[in-house]
């Protein structure tokens, strides 16, 4: 029998964190993630991380790949093959997942992304769900994907609904796919997600090296 296809779900935990944060009007919220430095042209083969001069780097090493991450950046969770890293924002916590998971022959990084929308959005935890369109351009260590956003709400019992921005990727290489899932809040006055620091994001996913 084929063991059945893993949950590919930014955790919980993760998601109550980011709630609880911006629940809070501002409450000691930290600054801006600091924008990352220009990532270098995309090369063939295997690439370094990109590099910063502002802070010392913390590489993890996961099932079948490594990145690397830089302050505010902290470690949240991980196991043998997925890691969650969290930052304080203006609007609260932002929270980023990669996690490594084994494709079939033939399966693609659209059908990765497919399965972590649908583990993720019919999940119960996001109401008014609306689809923003592609990622273009979407690729993970490099390696060509596929990606998709979304704008939901989550729903608070004793709170303001908050309004965040979901962004989910994927890239296959050989027997190994990749999956990167972010969770943004958005300002519950005016939702604009071009504060959404889209820059750290592609310098976590840029830092990424196959194994």
């Amino acid at each position: 029998m084929t063991p059945p296809s893993p949950r590919l779900r930014l955790p919980l935990p993760a998601l109550i964190l980011l709630v609880a944060a911006v629940a809070l009007p501002m409450l000691a919220c930290g600054g801006p993630i600091p924008v990352a430095e220009d990532t270098p042209t995309p090369c063939v083969a295997n690439c370094p991380p990109p590099g910063r001069l502002t802070s010392n780097g913390h590489n993890v090493s996961l099932k079948g790949f490594s990145f690397t991450y830089f302050d505010p950046w902290s470690l949240d969770s991980s196991d043998r093959s997925s890691a969650t890293l969290v930052a304080q924002s203006q609007l609260g916590q932002v929270s980023a997942l990669l996690e490594s998971v084994t494709v079939s022959p033939g399966e693609t990084s659209q059908q990765l992304v497919q399965k972590a929308i649908n583990d993720n959005l019919n999940s119960g935890q996001f109401n008014g769900v609306q689809d923003q369109g592609p990622i273009n351009g979407a690729e993970i260590g490099y390696v060509a994907g596929s990606g998709e956003a979304y704008a939901a709400v989550v729903s608070q019992a004793n709170a303001p609904d908050q309004p965040v921005y979901l962004d989910f990727m994927a890239s296959v290489r050989g027997s190994t796919g990749i999956v990167f899932i972010a969770l943004s809040p958005l300002d519950p006055n005016s939702p604009d997600p071009s504060i959404v620091p889209n820059q750290d994001y592609d310098h976590l996913v840029n830092s990424v090296q196959w194994m």
